[in-house]
């Protein structure tokens, strides 16, 4: 009876001698049946719900294309479980070899029949079912206890210990020192504004091995919508095993495994503060940043070329005054052919140099800074009135739920008629009380700014440092993204007593208070009143 032989393994992570083994003990059965063995065909790594096709399980399509051209009487392999662990596959297989008038025989079941081979192909895959549930509900358990059910994140170290019994407890981790300062940086440095393809140059650039040992990528660090990992959302870095975020679903077409993220209630979550390795203050600044950049075409998160891309416009039409030549720039709306008078351009060098001389010089004027204040106090006063109202309804709403619990209290304590009523509008006047005390709680006092005398000399060293970074390749791209948060736009003309170009800088009030005062402004009070402007002369 010419026979093929054929052997298959599930997973990387078996032992390959698996198939040697599977091929040895089929060929001792072949030799003691005088079975002459035409060919053997393997699958590696591949399971049993894999597919029947080519692309999917190439040793079983060839199989299969081999007892289709004929002169083959048996298929021989060692059960079932061998051959498919999906109904589909399983049944299809049977039907071609039974076209074909080859059996299918193994060395658990001996010759597999119609009711056999339904009955173990409906075991076989159940079994592969319930395995992956026991898996899960294993790393479930190790998730209970502190340990980690998946490989090492980089931070950390093995801390395998062997328990009072002799028993190896896996799973188990601490903090590397090293990389935990590599963690900690990538942190503070995406907090600070640098995008994670800056972060990965500069590790690789410093020679700093990446988590596989190699280099480093912006896909480590950048979270991965679907799969919800990355670095900078990995919450085991702060303390909190999180296991369970995404599922395994295969399309019941191409067999292809697709990743979909679980609901969070669906998430199992295990405190393990000693792991901690950055702050909560740091985390929840990087987790905003991702907020703020999640969604939308990439585009609108690059970083700009040129210290001054995109916030200068002409002033004779209003278009974009941009990059014309390699070291020149002009009004983009020239440039396209769209009529604008405005033919001047000014080099990048000069361009930047005098934006800087103007903050320098003019934004903090003594009349200017006079502006800046008188606005500020009047959004801060119309602000302030408006947190007063609130507080005001949100108190007189506890004075009233608290009088209405009184007077439930008082009925229920004299026996009066419809307890249950009055129980269930005392729950509702205590919840009121309770909502109207949250919201009191949660009326922060608006943060106050205080202007110094010496605010503008303090302002005016900031911006020769910054000047000093600017020349710093390292510091380049930090200290351009300071500069432009503290400039609204530019606005250039042509110089009508002479060659070269006027400019007018509009600054950013909050952007200065923040470089002068050295801390952040408060977000709230940037929308409307940041403009002022500055008149910057020609030279």
């Amino acid at each position: 009876m010419k026979t093929l032989i054929y052997a298959r393994f599930s997973s990387l992570l078996q032992n390959s001698r698996s198939l040697e083994d599977q091929i040895r003990i089929c060929r001792e059965r072949c030799e003691r049946e005088r079975w002459p063995i035409v060919e053997v065909y393997t699958d590696y790594a591949i399971s049993g719900a894999a597919g029947i096709s080519e692309s999917q399980r190439p040793g079983l399509a060839a199989m299969l294309a081999r007892v289709e051209a004929g002169g083959i009487e048996q298929v021989f392999a060692e059960s079932t479980d061998r051959i498919a662990r999906h109904e589909g596959d399983s049944f299809a297989i049977r039907e071609r070899l039974g076209y074909a008038g080859v059996r299918l025989f193994t060395l658990s079941d001996g010759e597999v029949n119609h009711l056999t081979g339904t009955i173990k192909g409906l075991m076989d895959a159940d079994f592969r079912k319930q395995l992956g549930a026991k898996v899960r509900r294993g790393q479930q358990g190790t998730v209970a206890q502190g340990r980690s059910p998946v490989g090492i994140a980089y931070g950390y170290c093995m801390a395998n210990r062997i328990d009072a019994n002799g028993r190896a407890v896996r799973g188990l981790r601490e903090i590397d020192p090293e990389q935990a300062a590599v963690v900690r940086r990538v942190f503070a440095e995406y907090a600070d504004g640098l995008s994670p393809k800056r972060i990965a140059e500069r590790l690789n650039a410093e020679g700093i091995p990446g988590p596989r040992g190699t280099r480093w990528r912006a896909t480590t660090l950048r979270p991965d919508r679907t799969r919800g990992n990355g670095m900078l959302q990995n919450q085991l870095y702060i303390g909190r095993i999180v296991h369970g975020r995404t599922s395994k679903i295969t399309e019941p077409m191409t067999r292809t495994v697709r990743i979909r993220p679980n609901p969070p209630d669906q998430w199992k979550i295990q405190d393990v503060p000693h792991l901690r390795i950055i702050d909560q203050a740091l985390w929840d600044k990087v987790q905003e940043g991702l907020a703020r950049r999640e969604g939308g075409a990439p585009v609108q998160h690059r970083r700009e070329r040129h210290m001054l891309s995109g916030v200068g416009v002409c002033g004779v039409c209003g278009g974009s005054w941009n990059v014309r030549t390699a070291k020149f720039w002009g009004c983009g709306n020239r440039n396209e052919g769209s009529g604008c008078t405005n033919n001047r351009t000014i080099s990048t060098e000069n361009y930047e140099a005098r934006v800087l001389a103007g903050l320098r010089e003019r934004m903090l004027a003594p009349e200017l800074v006079e502006i800046f204040v008188a606005e500020y106090q009047a959004e801060y006063a119309k602000r302030t009135e408006y947190a007063l109202r609130q507080r005001r309804r949100a108190e007189r709403r506890v004075v009233n739920a608290n009088a209405r619990i009184d007077r439930f209290v008082a009925a229920l304590g004299s026996g009066a008629r419809g307890f249950a009523e009055i129980q269930e509008a005392l729950v509702k006047a205590r919840t009121d009380r309770d909502i109207a005390l949250a919201e009191l709680q949660e009326q922060d006092a608006l943060p106050v700014v205080a202007l110094h005398p010496a605010i503008a000399a303090d302002y005016r060293r900031q911006i020769v440092r910054l000047q000093s970074a600017l020349a710093d390749p390292d510091a380049n791209q930090d200290a351009a993204s300071a500069l432009r948060s503290l400039i609204d736009r530019i606005v250039i003309t042509p110089n009508p007593n002479g060659r070269g170009v006027l400019m007018e800088i509009e600054g950013r009030l909050a952007g200065i208070i923040a470089l002068a005062t050295g801390r952040e402004p408060p977000v709230s009070l940037t929308a409307k009143v940041e403009r002022a402007k500055g008149i910057e002369p020609s030279s």
